[in-house]
């Protein structure tokens, strides 16, 4: 007797993320018909686009191909658009497999940068790489989010949240790029956070270029961690060495507005081709800025030249320029000021600033006024010998304030600001560097350079990878012209006879939020042959 087919029909109702979603993957032994599709606008005087695809996939080769159903149809607020009305037919046979994808592009799009969760509570902390723009009670969505999650009794396995997709809630706004959703309970597993997985599919032709003899190679395999930048490329018997050799400074000239380094090196030996990295704090100066009283080091780990190898030009035998980062003049406003005159803590509300712990501010003479027991008294006067006319280091800071050691000499007692002039605190800016050296005295400065052995460069788009961000659903390729490795001598930091490794810089980025603007819903028969 003949088997009849079973007929199951199945509702789909999801919120369209950012990204490349997938829908739906017919099940094994099973044909199916998508009834009924549609997206609908759920925003608030928005304008998003939807592009629908069919991905057809040969089970044997794993090509691939899309069939765009519609592709970047705009749906008016409070409006959808229909997307099938009648029959796609769908299988999953021994040889072909079908799948449905959407891809949504809206307004105010985040990139997560960091999430935090929170178990048994199933509260998420969500940071984003810039403002989210969110309020208590909006209704978000989020996407390709990586978690490490350990299970006692499985161990150690990386998933992608969410799956399925579903939306979530606002409940608190912490500060401009952080908030906090609820997205459920774990039955008491710990998940931690992890940047976009990186998964290698292949590489460009000759994309590989040994800088230092111009030979052209292929990457045969790759593998990208994202928290220490390492690339690792297979590339069978490439001849390529790795490490590092350490030159002398003997002296250097700073140019603060264009940023250049003049460095003097006696017989260094390199060439335009080569790409050096400065030790922390190996370089000795004394600066304008407070009159050159002090030694200060560079550079500070806070600094755009500190542990990276950057490319020099304008060689000659003894000495060659290097791109240390400029150090403009920047000026900020004093809204607020808390000043603990015994412990000489002064805390400055400034607005919003790139300023970092570690370095260093000047306060404008006699730019803040207070009100004391004795009256009004304005700050900083010659008697405040560490906060006048001189560097002031940052001990902590935030996304609008800054708090600075002044030091307790010639303020105490209760000071309560009143007013600011304007540009109170003054950032950078043109000041002359004089070299110190080691000694003290304008010596040299040993070992303070390194220079790669071997770099290459990587032809721009030419690695191609899947993320985790969109599940994995498409293709991108490396070095984006964004990216510090775009268009960059790289250093060989290890290799093996057919691996080589090089730091292409770190990345936080792991995932997608977004306020919901769009729903996806669709009507499906299932015919189970099995």
């Amino acid at each position: 007797m003949a088997i009849a087919p079973v007929n199951k029909f199945i509702s789909i109702a999801v919120p369209v993320a950012p990204g490349l979603q997938k829908l739906y993957e017919v099940p094994t032994g099973t044909s199916a018909l998508v009834l009924y599709a549609q997206v609908a606008n759920v925003g608030v005087g928005t304008y998003p686009t939807v592009t629908f695809l069919q991905r057809r996939e040969s089970r044997s080769t794993g090509l691939r191909r899309d069939i765009r159903v519609i592709k970047d149809v705009e749906i008016p607020p409070n409006d959808g658009v229909i997307l099938v009305d009648g029959r796609m037919v769908l299988e999953k046979t021994p040889t072909t497999l079908d799948r449905i994808f959407i891809s949504g592009i809206q307004s105010g799009v985040s990139t997560v940068t960091d999430v935090t969760y929170h178990e048994p509570l199933g509260v998420a902390t969500v940071t984003t790489i810039g403002d989210h723009g969110f309020s208590k009670g909006d209704e978000i969505t989020l996407g390709g989010i990586a978690f490490t999650c350990s299970n006692n009794n499985s161990g150690i396995t990386t998933t992608i949240f969410p799956d399925p997709q579903t939306s979530y809630s606002v409940i608190k706004v912490i500060d401009n790029v952080k908030f906090v959703t609820t997205v459920g309970t774990a039955n008491g597993i710990t998940h931690f956070y992890n940047p976009a997985i990186h998964t290698f599919v292949r590489a460009g032709v000759s994309s590989i270029t040994r800088v230092s003899t111009g030979a052209k190679f292929t990457a045969t395999g790759g593998s990208y961690l994202p928290k220490t930048g390492v690339l690792s490329l297979t590339i069978p018997n490439h001849g390529m060495l790795s490490g590092a050799a350490t030159k002398n400074v003997n002296s250097a000239v700073y140019n603060a507005v264009s940023g250049i380094m003049t460095v003097t090196s006696t017989g260094h030996g390199l060439n335009s081709n080569s790409v050096v990295k400065i030790l922390d704090n190996q370089l000795s100066f004394k600066c304008a800025m407070d009159g050159n009283t002090a030694t200060k080091t560079y550079p500070r780990t806070t600094d755009p030249a500190s542990g990276v190898f950057n490319s020099i030009s304008n060689v000659t035998t003894n000495t060659f320029e290097i791109d240390v980062g400029e150090s403009p003049l920047v000026n900020f406003d004093v809204s607020a000021a808390i000043f603990d005159t015994s412990a000489g803590i002064m805390t400055c509300t400034i607005g919003a600033n790139t300023l970092t712990t570690g370095t260093s501010v000047k306060l404008a003479n006699g730019s803040l006024t207070f009100q004391t027991g004795g009256g009004t008294v304005t700050y900083p006067q010659p008697s405040n010998s560490g906060a006048y006319d001189t560097a002031i280091g940052i001990t902590s800071n935030t996304t609008t304030q800054i708090t600075l050691n002044v030091g307790s000499a010639g303020a105490t007692g209760i000071y309560t600001f009143t007013s600011a002039s304007s540009n109170a605190v003054i950032s950078g800016g043109d000041y002359a560097h004089t070299w110190v050296g080691d000694d003290g005295s304008g010596g040299v400065a040993a070992n303070a350079i390194q220079s790669a052995n071997e770099t290459i460069t990587i032809d721009g788009g030419s690695l191609i990878f899947t993320c985790s961000q969109d599940g994995d659903n498409s293709e991108h390729g490396y070095p984006r012209d964004t990216d510090p490795a775009y268009n960059t001598n790289l250093p060989i930091t290890e290799s093996t006879t057919n691996t080589i490794n090089v730091n292409v810089g770190v990345s936080t980025s792991g995932g997608l939020v977004a306020p919901l603007q769009m729903e996806f819903l669709a009507s499906i028969l299932e015919n189970n042959n099995a």
